[in-house]
């Protein structure tokens, strides 16, 4: 381990200006400090770089390859539509995005916002090499952001229709709850990049599991609020733990407006309901690798508050049974629970039916594996976010979905503009 003479926001900004030349993925917990993160993690110049799409059983198996690595840590992508190619539901396809991305490093520059530390953790041997540069990089300074406006594969009138059809397969009784979301588009400003954006998301809209990952042909900008699941040590056993986010208020613009919303959110019937299904759902789910017995509901529609946003949170844990593979814990829980619905797989296949286009990365999953041993002051484990109020940007165009959970008595005017109320960080980001 070496220290480092840098505070969190000067390491963001060295670490955006390397990714200008070099591959860099950034996970980061912006000091917002929730359910336990508390780091900012980053690599640069990868030992190798993974990314691909096909045949389910092959891309876990080399999820499994690359997530047990003991030597080196990993940043993850896995695509929402991977998990749809597992469970066998619908023949679409995403040509452009992987259904894995997967990249490895033997060096990890940390910021721990408990401590107010910085250090690099990992081969000591390239210390000097990953400090150099860093000690170059320069200021960053953003642009004034996407003057386009932006285009969605719905418009409020189409939205609410759907929300009418999926109500009728809830009286069906093919659903009881089914998260529907529309997909935005912006073309960039002229000069306008990704790294700009994430400075801009960063500081007006922290988020503890924010990310930037530069890809081959694309990159990652996430300010996820939600962490799908995490593996962790205990004792000669691992922990899984899942915590999903259903139920979610603006902030106030006061602290009269605050206390109204907050208060709103806590006694309403509604979130509450869509809140306590997902953790059924994943309560099953959880039971499939975890030790029988084991499962329980650590936290139940606790209340959690963000910089702009207010949330119901829950949290479920089990203890893993001997064996289990990464693998294995994908095919019981991915995708997540809380942004598909239930039951899943009847689920998905009427989100397949009435979304417009493929998801992509978009309700898929970002992560990091930290293997055992290898980077000191770092616990091993996997830990990973829903991909959430996370953008993919290509080309010049930046795009993300938004939507929320649909259930009997779900008012379609109202969802509409939560949806569009979760999308509002980003839209601010791209300059909207």
């Amino acid at each position: 381990m070496r220290c480092l003479a840098l505070n969190a926001d000067e390491l963001i900004v060295r670490l955006l200006y390397v990714s200008r030349r070099e591959p860099v993925c950034i996970l980061d917990s912006s000091g917002v400090g929730h359910l336990g993160s508390h780091l900012l993690i980053a690599g640069i110049r990868p030992v190798k770089q993974f990314e691909s799409s096909g045949e389910p059983n092959e891309i876990l198996a080399k999820f499994d390859e690359l997530a047990t690595d003991t030597a080196c840590a990993g940043v993850f992508t896995l695509s929402y539509d991977l998990g749809r190619k597992m469970l066998g539901i619908g023949e679409r396809i995403n040509t452009a995005e992987p259904d894995l991305f997967f990249s490895t490093f033997d060096v990890l520059v940390v910021h721990d916002y408990s401590e107010g530390r910085s250090f690099m953790t990992g081969n000591g041997d390239r210390f000097d090499e990953i400090e150099k540069m860093l000690a170059a990089g320069g200021i960053a300074t953003t642009k004034s952001g996407s003057i386009c406006e932006p285009s969605s594969n719905f418009d409020r009138e189409n939205y609410c229709r759907t929300i009418e059809t999926i109500k009728e397969h809830i009286r069906g009784g093919y659903t009881y709850q089914t998260n529907l979301t529309q997909k935005f588009a912006v073309e960039l400003a002229e000069g306008d990049a990704a790294e700009d954006i994430l400075l801009r998301l960063r500081k007006e809209h922290p988020a503890p599991f924010a990310a930037f990952i530069k890809r081959r042909d694309s990159t990652v900008v996430s300010a996820s609020p939600e962490r799908f699941f995490r593996i962790s040590r205990k004792g000669s056993s691992f922990r899984l733990e899942a915590s999903p986010i259903k139920g979610t208020r603006r902030r106030g613009i006061d602290k009269r407006e605050d206390d109204l919303l907050r208060n709103e959110l806590i006694v309403s019937a509604k979130d509450r309901a869509e809140n306590t299904m997902i953790v059924d759902l994943l309560r099953n789910d959880l039971g499939r690798v975890c030790r029988f017995g084991s499962v329980k509901v650590e936290r139940l529609c606790e209340l959690e508050e963000h910089p702009t946003l207010f949330h119901l949170v829950s949290t479920i844990s089990g203890e893993l049974r001997e064996g289990i593979r990464p693998s294995d814990i994908l095919q019981a829980l991915f995708p997540c629970g809380s942004i598909t619905g239930a039951p899943k797989i009847s689920t998905m296949r009427i989100i397949d039916e009435l979304e417009p286009d493929p998801r992509g990365l978009f309700m898929g999953t970002v992560g990091i594996s930290i293997p055992d041993g290898a980077f000191e002051g770092l616990e091993p484990g996997i830990d990973t976010s829903v991909a959430i109020r996370t953008m993919v940007i290509c080309e010049g165009i930046a795009e993300f979905n938004v939507g929320g959970g649909i259930v009997i008595d779900s008012d379609p005017a109202a969802e509409y503009e939560e949806s569009l109320l979760k999308a509002k960080a980003l839209l601010n980001a791209l300059g909207r």
